[in-house]
């Protein structure tokens, strides 16, 4: 299975976006919150996006690494929520906002987005 994410699954409508937030389903794992929208479609896929504000960390380069280390756990854990997605024959929605206000190292961040991911498919 191919390991990287594309275009593809980048969430960038705003249209989509404003929804996801609006009906999707919160899913909380420390430091992390959550928003999964399932839709039904012909074909599953999976479309995300990070968020870490600027409120929350300050210097660019710590939000930077933050959004790089979740998207290094959502990308080795990628085969867990796609085998999900297509055993519930549907499409997946995802935004994921770091909450916490220090910057956890790259390791923790995995985990946690582990934790996240196990989460949000059993949760549909």
């Amino acid at each position: 299975m191919d390991e990287t994410f594309g275009k593809a699954f980048k969430l960038c409508s705003k249209k989509s976006i404003d929804m996801v937030f609006s009906k999707g389903k919160k899913c909380q794992v420390f430091p992390f919150l959550a928003f999964v929208l399932y839709g039904e479609n012909e074909s599953p896929s999976l479309q995300y996006m990070i968020a870490v504000p600027k409120k929350k960390i300050k210097k660019a380069h710590d939000r930077n690494y933050i959004k790089r280390c979740i998207r290094e756990g959502l990308r080795k854990n990628k085969k867990e929520m796609l085998g999900f997605i297509e055993e519930k024959n549907c499409n997946a929605q995802i935004c994921i906002v770091y909450l916490w206000d220090d910057v956890l190292e790259g390791p923790k961040i995995e985990q946690n987005i582990k934790k996240l991911i196990s989460k949000v498919c059993v949760n549909k």
